[in-house]
């Protein structure tokens, strides 16, 4: 809407102020450091007489989170979604061109898979309070992996619901387990870089993704052969 009625230049202008100004501003006013700054405790933390017994988060340093396998799990599954996802972002058009389908269908495609990414995202995070984390990550896979088989079968319906379901149940989850997997494994104390490293791959993966299925397209002819090598990682 923005840039049918002002041109892309004023639309970049305007997002920049709602994005730069106003939600700085809703920062400043509601976002706070810790619980304890505002008088709670941190979730699991109940030492009072009478609460339930206290639940103990270690606090390893980010030597140890490196040489922990559920680390690079978590940090490799997180990763390949931001490999994928940028990938899929960059080149929509081109991706549903191949399967025989419009422009036009592939920015409106956005739109469903969002809808299915918030209910993913709400659902997942009131189910962590009772689900180990583990069972969120398969599903999350389990997702990416129905979103890549729906783009191989794009030229179909089914194949399009194929990808906005996955895709949306891959991108709900991702948020929720980027936010909660590093502080219940590792603790609170070194969590900002922890959750760095983490965040470094994850920028690393969005710039290897489109680059990924720029040469898949250029030496197959197709981008079947990056999709199918996501898969198998």
């Amino acid at each position: 809407f923005l840039i049918v009625s002002f041109g892309w230049r004023l639309a970049l202008i305007v997002l920049a102020i709602i994005v730069g100004v106003v939600f700085s501003l809703l920062a400043l006013v509601l976002v706070r450091n810790s619980p304890e700054s505002c008088g709670l405790r941190a979730d699991g933390d109940y030492s009072d007489a009478g609460d339930k017994p206290t639940v103990p988060i270690p606090d390893r340093t980010p030597q140890e989170a490196k040489h922990s396998p559920v680390f690079w799990i978590y940090s490799g599954a997180l990763g390949l979604y931001s490999v994928f996802g940028t990938a899929l972002v960059f080149h929509i058009v081109s991706i549903f061109n191949e399967a025989g389908r419009s422009a036009e269908e592939a920015f409106t495609y956005f739109f469903p898979v969002a809808i299915v990414s918030t209910s993913v995202n709400l659902l997942s995070s009131w189910l962590s309070d009772y689900w180990p984390l583990k069972r969120l990550l398969i599903i999350k896979l389990v997702g990416f992996m129905a979103s890549g088989w729906g783009i191989l079968h794009l030229q179909y319906d089914w194949g399009y619901w194929l990808l906005v379901c996955g895709f949306g149940v891959t991108s709900g989850l991702w948020g929720v387990l980027s936010n909660l997997a590093f502080i219940r494994f590792f603790g609170r104390l070194y969590l900002g870089e922890i959750s760095g490293v983490n965040m470094t791959l994850t920028v690393i993966g969005s710039a290897i993704g489109p680059v990924m299925f720029s040469v898949g397209l250029d030496i197959f002819g197709s981008y079947h052969a990056a999709i199918w090598l996501n898969m198998l990682l």
